[in-house]
């Protein structure tokens, strides 16, 4: 599979940061993109043989309390 032309999220690590960009269709909003997160928490669950609870735990310790900053690309 190659990486198609108009991705959705891309993340990558640069300079020891990990960079988010966003690409939303149209109509997209919130609500898509937090479908979209649901679903990356499943297949990350499934990708590490873990249940998506014991993901999303780390995904709730994450936004109570942050260790990055939100870099948003110019």
């Amino acid at each position: 599979m190659s990486i198609p032309e108009k991705p959705l999220i891309v993340m990558f690590e640069h300079d020891d940061q990990i960079v988010c960009h966003l690409w939303p269709r149209r109509d997209d909003n919130h609500a898509v993109y937090g479908l979209m997160i649901a679903d990356l928490i499943r297949h990350t669950a499934g990708c590490f043989n873990v249940t998506a609870d014991e993901v999303n735990e780390w995904v709730q310790k994450e936004l109570r309390r942050p260790t990055t900053e939100i870099m948003r690309a110019s």
